[in-house]
Parts: C-alpha cells; structure tokens; sequence
C-alpha cells in the first residue's frame, strides 16, 4: 500500500457567481510515499486563478507566491487531471480535513458538484496524531506545533508551501506510523464518507434540546470526589452553560461550565470546573 500526502495553499476572494467568498486553490503539492513511508515522488503545481485574479497581501506575505508565478499556472481542471494520474490507487492523506473541504468547494465550483475525482480512499493525519498523542484531547494541533512537539526537522522546508507542509506531514508521520494503528483510520470515501465530511459541528445550548443529557450536567470536587450541589440555575453564555456549585463535604464554592457539541458521529460533552473565586477563563 502507497500513500500520497496532499497539501494546498489557496487565496479567498468573493466570487460573483455563487454570491459568496470561496477559497480558491493557487497551488497543489504532494509527495508519494511506499508501504514503508519513504518519499518515492513529489508533485507540484500552480494553478491559475479565475475567481480572484490577484493575491490578497497576507496570503502573498505567507507564501511568497507571486502572481506572475500564478500566470504561469495551470487551469484547475488541467492540474486536478495531473494530480489524478500522480496519486493512481494511492491512499490520499492530508494534516485535517480542511484541504478536502476547499477542493470540494472548488470541484463544486469547476465541475458542478463536490465529487474529488482523485479520491477513492483516504486518512486524516492529524486525526492520527491526536489518537497517538492523547484520545481524550479535544484540542486540534496545527502541523508546525506537532512537529515541534516531536522535534521533526522543518529549517530546510519551505513552510507554508504545499510541497514543503506535505513533506513535513510524512515526517511527522514517519516519527508516530504504526501500522497496526494507521490502517483502521483509512476510509473508503463513499456516500457515508461524504455525508461526515460534510456535517457541520452544531452548538447544543437550548436545555431542552433533545440531544442534551441532563444526566451529565453535573461535576465532583476535585479535591473530596463528592458531587457538588448546584446553587444557582444554568445560564447560557457563549454557547456554553454555566451555573455556581458548591461541594457539600468541603464547602469549596465553584463555577462550572458544560458545553455540548454535535459531531456527525454523536454529541461530545466538555466541562471545566474552577473555584469560584478565580475569575473565568476567555471563552
């Protein structure tokens, strides 16, 4: 089984056509890599922009793309055809889901539907990373930092370049690969693959929503594992609810906070407990 690591760099303009902003892609990269994680092939392509024919400064400050090398570019469709041929019957990885959400958005826009032509069966390695680093960690980790973290070289890539993100995506990967764990995430991307892609993460904060457990809205000192008493109603604020507890056996007042969120896979509940007289975190 091969891989091959996708990475894109895009500019956001508003397009008259569909009436919104859309994330135009400007530059394809890739590296191909053998059942053994070495790089076996690189791929890189600008694509010339039809949206919004010049870059917007930050984006031009981050990549150093100019757009005389966007003139020079392919159309999307002739650099989609290319990249189709270079990944074959490969597995397509990527650090998130976000590259796959502007190709579907540009597919949607070149070809009338948000099918990816080159995609058949695909991993997210950043989902992989957090499985390894910690399961029970809401938290997404952009690449760089997960690359520190794993003290993985990255002063000899061009960073924030689709070439240079996706060979420090396979070195990342080479640092945490096992095998037996890695095949598991791969996804045959059918209509279910791209129901999932699609669903959006939705806030639960109306207390009666049928979806929220109030069987959960509770917390346990932290320092006698008593359950805390509630002492004023639940308030809603940014999205979240929030009420004062108090422990009954050690009379350690606190202030809770429970958020419940929809995923495509089921409703995840994240709380935080903090005494009462430390003032609350930023949301």
């Amino acid at each position: 089984m091969q891989y091959v690591i996708l990475d894109l760099e895009w500019n956001s303009g508003y397009c008259k056509k569909t009436g919104r902003f859309i994330n135009e892609i400007i530059e394809f990269g890739a590296v191909k890599l053998d059942e053994d994680l070495n790089i076996i092939g690189q791929f890189s392509i600008f694509v010339r922009p039809e949206i919004t024919k010049r870059l917007n400064h930050a984006v031009r400050e981050l990549t150093q793309i100019t757009n005389e090398d966007l003139k020079r570019g392919a159309t999307f469709t002739y650099a989609v055809s290319k990249f189709k041929k270079f990944v074959g019957d490969c597995v397509l990885l990527s650090w998130s889901t976000a590259d796959l959400d502007t190709l579907e958005t540009n597919c949607e826009y070149y070809y009338g539907h948000q099918q990816i032509p080159f995609l058949h069966h695909y991993a997210d390695v950043q989902e992989y990373f957090q499985l390894v680093r910690d399961p029970q960690s809401k938290n997404q980790m952009a690449l760089q930092m997960a690359a520190q973290e794993l003290s993985v070289p990255m002063d000899d890539l061009p960073l924030h370049r689709a070439v240079g993100d996706s060979i420090l995506t396979a070195r990342v990967l080479q640092k945490i690969y096992d095998r037996e764990k890695f095949l598991p995430l791969i996804q045959e991307t059918d209509a279910a693959f791209y129901e999932k892609l699609n669903f959006h993460v939705t806030y639960l904060y109306h207390y009666d929503h049928p979806l929220i457990d109030k069987s959960q809205m509770y917390f346990l000192c932290p320092d006698c594992a008593c359950t805390c008493q509630q002492e004023k109603a639940w308030k809603v604020r940014n999205k979240a609810f929030h009420a004062e507890f108090v422990c009954p056996t050690c009379g350690t007042k606190y202030r809770g906070r429970i958020q419940f969120k929809q995923y495509y896979d089921g409703v995840k509940i994240a709380k935080r407990l903090v005494p009462f007289t430390q003032e609350p975190e930023e949301e």
